[in-house]
């Protein structure tokens, strides 16, 4: 397999799947040939950026790369930060190599720096023996592009895409690979109205007891709390208002911010009433594993919450795409961090927070249906 049909392959799945094509990194026209050095192309989805940068090898040898374009790649990558003022980018640095290239030992060196505000990552795609080799401590890892790098390898379909040509042009690859972008369905209008909704409830709730002073608390406490050994004997009414009550404003704020974060993509993509149920169905399942597990009277919002928390990472996962600027790993890190921060502040009720995530993912997952289309 040649460089010029692995290029064309990967250049167009990377387009595919919400990558831009950077034409000033390109240093030999429009085409993508045996002569062309190097292909940039940058995610801007996502809270991190990302971007691949393809070197051939054939013409890009190891002291090239290190004197003259890396220091031109960091320069145009640190110049991209600073005019949207992010504050760090993953670059995958792809050598894609016909035959063995003088990078081993570069490879072998410990280089890699978390620390920087342009990360580099070292991949080689060996077209000679159709495997990926990976720089010294660096990942292996990065969200889907192991899988569209070693997906590129396929020289048969390759050859079926792009008909063995001698050049293609990056437009022309870029135009086709943008038609099978697919986006997720809006079930919804733009305002999240239930959200809002659930959040003046919140607040109203929270208002009235403030107001009415300590009686007023100590009185909504003793109606509405999850007192474990009362549900247990038949007051289960208060695995629903509990729901609703909070202990104070910080508690009551934290949930709202929340609620708004993941509320509103949840009702986006699954629409007003499946929305409703994820977060009715994941408050309860919290309620009942906190009856379950705890002796202890609890109250709050947390777990109908994460249960929203849980369907927007079940449908980052189910349809391979972000959900309005979030994907799997961004959504699968929020969720391994919050569920993390309870085991560390014993005033949190943990069991709530991660019955509720369960349940709100099964939910979420179990709901969510073609829910793609082509842009």
């Amino acid at each position: 397999m040649s460089f010029a049909d692995y290029a064309r392959a990967l250049f167009e799945k990377l387009v595919a799947n919400n990558y831009e094509h950077i034409k000033g990194l390109d240093m030999v026209g429009d085409e993508i040939s045996y002569a062309t050095k190097i292909i940039g192309l940058v995610n801007f989805t996502g809270s991190m950026w990302s971007a691949v940068v393809i070197l051939n090898t054939n013409i890009v040898d190891c002291e090239t790369y290190k004197a003259a374009i890396k220091p031109r790649l960091d320069a145009y990558f640190d110049s991209l930060l600073r005019e949207y003022g992010k504050k760090n980018m993953a670059v995958l640095n792809l050598f894609v190599s016909e035959k063995p290239s003088d990078y081993e030992s570069f490879f072998a060196a410990d280089n890699f720096d978390f620390d920087r505000p342009i990360i580099n990552i070292y991949w080689e795609a060996a077209l000679y023996d159709k495997s990926l080799k990976v720089a010294k401590n660096h990942p292996d890892k990065i969200e889907n592009l192991g899988e569209l790098v070693k997906t590129s390898f396929n020289f048969n379909q390759a050859a079926e895409e792009f008909n063995s040509a001698e050049h293609s042009s990056t437009h022309e690859i870029y135009e086709r690979a943008v038609s099978k972008r697919i986006k997720l369905k809006e079930r919804s209008g733009p305002v999240p109205i239930a959200t809002f909704i659930l959040i003046i409830i919140n607040m109203a709730i929270h208002a009235i007891i403030a107001t009415g002073g300590p009686p007023w608390f100590f009185f909504a406490m003793e109606s509405g709390a999850l007192v474990p050994r009362l549900v247990i004997n038949g007051q289960y009414y208060r695995l629903f208002t509990s729901m609703f009550l909070h202990a104070n404003f910080m508690h009551l704020l934290n949930n709202c911010f929340s609620l708004y974060i993941f509320g509103s993509r949840a009702e986006r993509f699954y629409g007003t009433l499946k929305f409703c149920a994820i977060y009715l169905l994941s408050g309860i399942f919290g309620g009942i594993v906190s009856t379950l597990l705890l002796p202890y009277a609890t109250i709050g919002a947390s777990g109908a919450v994460f249960g929203l928390l849980g369907a927007v990472l079940a449908l980052t996962v189910k349809s391979k795409t972000d959900a309005a600027g979030v994907n799997y790993p961004v959504m699968l890190t929020i969720a391994m961090v919050s569920v993390g921060m309870g085991f560390v502040r014993p005033e949190i009720n943990n069991h709530a927070h991660i019955g509720g995530l369960l349940a709100g993912f099964i939910a979420g997952y179990l709901l969510f249906k073609r829910g793609i289309e082509n842009e």
